[in-house]
């Protein structure tokens, strides 16, 4: 399963990513992209994950996020059709056999979407081989279990069996996996057809614990996706319990009727379909409740006021790469906003016996996205993520640059009594560049600011020649002290590069995603660095 999923996000990353730009206001569309996700990687926890990472990175809503989920649900279902067809046919391992050879040498020595392709090949056809290996093994083990206590036809029976299958999906963090060995016990005969729908009830429950144990200790937002993930399972569960017998007459006539004439295995058959059944049913709630139940996760679980200003990052996100990369884009602009807010402060010349701590919690910001960065793995090929990269790793360049300004320019800020009223009006202007930053980073709806910063950039850097040489020229004729002059000459140099740095940022974050990435003229690496000040 995890060869599978690996190979299969590689391929499917980048028009997941397209897929799920558009389902914002859609609840039906969620749930479609949701299962189609959860079919073109096989796996449930990786729709939900990337979601996560999608909410966290504010490109999607919780409200529009649960009907994507609620899908995921239902998608999952399509391994168990896989191994009621597939994996438990006759003679499958003839055919299984050649295809993992290509599988292993597209791995080995394939490049970019052929690897991944060899990656998919292999996880499929080791699956289902290994479900044939253990079908024809099995009976001896399971022989040695004891299931006369559990009666799947039986309340008390059925619930103790809905609660081997939890831990079964908790233990193995996934539904498709415990399910496929139910079924394999079902057609060597050792599990009976009612015990092996109420295990599958349970790993449905079991397998959201992906959800909840990667998002333990991160922000509301990614702990209340994956308590919908969990509710949605449970509602699904007790339709399943509720509606047992309706549910499983008409899984039995679907898998006679599929299976009629063909040899297949009518009872692997009807167990797939009670699955899609009952989590196709159990979803409607929640895709017709988005918007209720995503208030009712707000009350219940509310945004921590305590949360120290270092911006966090949901590793859930490292899923797909292009998820990432928005989540990175979205912490760098936290980052920045905590960067122009110390820069703020320090310009305005109020609450400096803040600006140690300032510093350090801007720092720290910044240093949470340089490692989140440098974790995001981009497959070959995906041009949209390496460019949103790109801008994101300029910008937090410029960024930190800009820390290290307001650093430099610290000493002069707690003298600022003691500079020329030329020079307060110079850090007075800074100041208003720095505001316009600050404010597009908090409302990135508003017009890009580029241009202007960059003109108010330019215009400080006439006027710092200009201050610079009558700044000389006075202390050469002995109207200003040596010292005196350095101050005032470190303060217009540094207020300079911090305006200067936030232009620089501010275009780098020009780079948007809107389905696809939408790249704004940004500066080359050599025109970046050739009019920074020095």
């Amino acid at each position: 399963m995890t060869l599978l999923t690996e190979g299969l996000k590689a391929l499917e990353g980048p028009s997941i990513r397209r897929l799920l730009h558009g389902v914002t206001a859609r609840p039906a569309r969620a749930f479609g992209a949701g299962l189609m996700m959860t079919v073109a990687t096989q796996a449930s926890s990786a729709t939900v994950l990337a979601t996560i990472g999608f909410i966290t990175s504010g490109m999607m809503s919780i409200a529009a996020a649960i009907p994507l989920v609620a899908g995921a649900t239902v998608g999952t279902s399509s391994t168990t059709w896989l191994v009621a067809t597939l994996g438990l046919s006759t003679g499958i391992a003839a055919v299984l056999m050649p295809l993992l050879a290509l599988g292993a040498v597209l791995r080995t020595l394939g490049r970019g979407r052929w690897r991944h392709i060899g990656t998919a090949i292999a996880g499929i056809t080791v699956l289902l081989l290994a479900i044939t290996f253990i079908k024809d093994n099995v009976a001896p083990v399971a022989s040695s279990i004891d299931l006369a206590g559990h009666d799947g036809g039986t309340i008390t029976g059925r619930l103790a069996l809905v609660a081997i299958g939890m831990l079964l999906g908790c233990a193995m963090q996934s539904s498709a996996a415990p399910i496929a060995l139910v079924m394999v016990a079902l057609h060597s005969g050792t599990l009976g057809w009612n015990e092996a729908a109420s295990v599958t009830i349970g790993a449905t429950i079991g397998t959201t614990s992906t959800g909840v144990l990667a998002t333990l200790g991160t922000r509301a937002s990614a702990r209340r996706i994956a308590a919908a993930w969990t509710i949605c399972a449970l509602v699904q569960a007790t339709i399943a319990l509720l509606l047992f017998t309706p549910l499983r007459t008409a899984a039995h006539a679907i898998g006679t009727a599929l299976t009629s004439g063909t040899g297949a295995e009518p009872n692997a058959i009807s167990l797939a379909a009670f699955h899609t059944g009952f989590s196709a049913i159990g979803a409607l709630p929640l895709l017709i409740g988005a918007v209720p139940l995503a208030r009712l996760l707000a009350r219940w679980i509310p945004d921590r006021s305590d949360v120290p200003p270092i911006v966090e990052f949901d590793r859930s996100a490292l899923e797909i790469p292009g998820v990432a990369a928005a989540t990175a884009r979205r912490g760098l602009i936290e980052s920045g906003v905590a960067v122009t807010s110390m820069a703020l402060v320090l310009l305005r010349g109020n609450g400096l016996e803040s600006m140690d701590d300032r510093i350090a919690s801007a720092t720290a910001s910044l240093d949470a996205t340089r490692r989140f960065i440098g974790e995001i793995q981009v497959p070959d090929g995906d041009t949209d993520t390496v460019e949103l990269q790109r801008g994101t790793v300029g910008a937090l360049d410029h960024l930190t640059r800009l820390v290290g300004d307001v650093r430099n320019l610290l000493p002069a800020a707690r003298n600022m009594a003691a500079l020329p009223p030329v020079v307060r009006t110079y850090l007075s202007d800074a100041q208003t560049a720095i505001e316009v930053f600050d404010n597009w980073l908090r409302n990135q709806d508003s017009p890009q600011p580029v241009a202007e910063l960059k003109r108010i950039s330019a215009s400080l850097g006439a006027r710092r020649k200009q201050e610079r040489s009558e700044t000389l020229n006075r202390t050469a004729a002995g109207g200003t002290t040596p010292d005196t002059a350095i101050a005032e000459l470190d303060a217009l140099r540094y207020a300079d590069r911090m305006v200067h740095h936030a232009a620089k940022a501010a275009s780098y974050l020009a780079v948007r995603v809107n389905g696809a990435a939408r790249v704004a003229p940004v500066d080359n690496a050599s025109s970046d660095m050739a009019d920074e000040p020095s």
